[in-house]
């Protein structure tokens, strides 16, 4: 079980050269742009552009502050993207452009590296007491608004996850973890699976 902070977050430049990005979280540690497994990490979109291209990776991308975005995937289709939509996958070698809707967002942003490893993105909002199960090697909670979650498994390991903190869980904790706060919290739950030789 490991807590992050503002202390452990990396600010990096974008793939492409187009804007920052805020690295929450990368396996393994010190990984760069062609060489990590998976990352989390959040950005502010300030005007519109094209998206990196990483290929052989998925991405899932969420919104958490601002108006929004329409996302266009190579050239097809544009797809609305608001704080309250569900997260948005996609395959990181697709072309996407990127337009605001009104005025700038801050966005959510996991990928996995497709031959290893496999994820999922969801938002939860709750109070008071509630299971979350693990569901994959590891869970990696991002708590984005409302109140401190206190977070333990059934390995009897606790943290408080503060607003803008995280917490990365391993399955070798237990087959859930116990979430508690006093009052609604909003969270960014992804779930991280290893690929085995029979995926």
């Amino acid at each position: 079980m490991q807590k992050f902070t503002s202390d452990d977050f990396v600010t990096m430049p974008w793939k492409n050269g187009g804007g920052t990005t805020v690295q929450l979280a990368s396996y393994p540690a010190g990984a760069d742009h062609a060489s990590f497994e998976w990352r989390v990490s959040a950005a502010d979109i300030t005007t519109a552009g094209p998206f990196s291209l990483f290929a052989g990776y998925d991405r899932s991308i969420a919104i958490l502050q601002g108006n929004g975005i329409a996302l266009e995937l190579d050239s097809l289709h544009a797809t609305m993207l608001t704080p309250d939509n569900k997260p948005f996958a996609f395959r990181g070698e697709q072309q996407v452009h990127v337009s605001l809707l009104d005025g700038p967002v801050k966005d959510l942003n996991i990928m996995t590296r497709r031959t290893s490893w496999t994820h999922t993105l969801e938002k939860l909002q709750f109070s008071g007491s509630m299971q979350c199960a693990m569901q994959a090697d590891q869970i990696f909670i991002y708590n984005t608004r409302g109140a401190t979650v206190h977070c333990r498994t059934l390995a009897g390991r606790e943290l408080e996850c503060g607003i803008g903190e995280a917490v990365l869980i391993d399955a070798t904790d237990g087959d859930h973890v116990d979430l508690s706060a006093s009052g609604t919290a909003t969270l960014y739950i992804a779930r991280l699976t290893a690929r085995r030789n029979d995926q």
